[in-house]
C-alpha cells in the first residue's frame, strides 16, 4: 500500500513540480538571451487553467514545454543555453537539496529524497538525444542545433 501511495504522490505532485522547475529554466535562459516567451505549459492536452503565459494542461503530470517566439533568431550559444536551461535548473535544485539533506542514493526516507532522485533522473533522460511520447528531449534538440547546416549570408 505504501508503494501505491508513494507512486501517486510522486506522479501527481512531485513530478509536475520538477517539470515546473525544468520549464522555468528554459524560460529563464530564453529571457536572458533576449527571446520572447509565448507560453510555459505544464502537462499536455487541453488547457485546464491558465494565467497570462502560464498554462496548466489536463495531463499535468505528463511533461511540459516552453513556446518561444522566433527561437531561430537567437544565436547558437543562446539556443544552447535555452535547451540546457531546464536540465541546469533541475540539476542545481537537486544538488542543493542533496547537499543540504545528505541524500543517500537508493534510500527513500521521505518525499524530499524522491524529489532529488527524480530530478537527477529527469536530467539524465533530458540529455539523451531521443524522441519521447511528448516530443524531442533537450539532448535531441541540441543534436539538431549542431547538425543543422550553416547558412551563409
Amino acid at each position: 500500500m505504501d508503494f501505491f501511495i508513494n507512486f501517486i504522490v510522486i506522479a501527481l505532485f512531485i513530478f509536475p513540480f520538477i517539470t515546473l522547475i525544468h520549464e522555468l529554466g528554459h524560460a529563464f535562459f530564453l529571457k536572458l538571451s533576449g527571446g520572447k516567451l509565448l507560453e510555459l505549459s505544464i502537462g499536455n492536452g487541453e488547457v485546464l487553467w491558465n494565467y497570462k503565459l502560464f498554462y496548466l494542461r489536463v495531463a499535468y503530470f505528463a511533461g511540459g514545454h516552453v513556446v518561444a517566439k522566433d527561437i531561430e533568431a537567437l544565436g547558437k550559444f543562446q539556443r544552447t543555453l535555452f535547451y540546457l536551461g531546464g536540465v541546469l535548473f533541475n540539476l542545481v535544485s537537486a544538488v542543493i537539496l542533496d547537499l543540504a539533506t545528505g541524500f543517500e542514493l537508493g534510500v527513500f526516507r521521505n518525499y524530499l529524497d524522491s524529489f532529488i532522485f527524480v530530478s537527477y533522473l529527469i536530467v539524465l533522460i533530458n540529455l539523451l538525444p531521443i524522441t519521447t511520447i511528448v516530443g524531442d528531449t533537450d539532448g535531441k534538440q541540441l543534436v539538431h542545433l549542431y547538425r543543422e547546416p550553416k547558412v551563409e549570408e
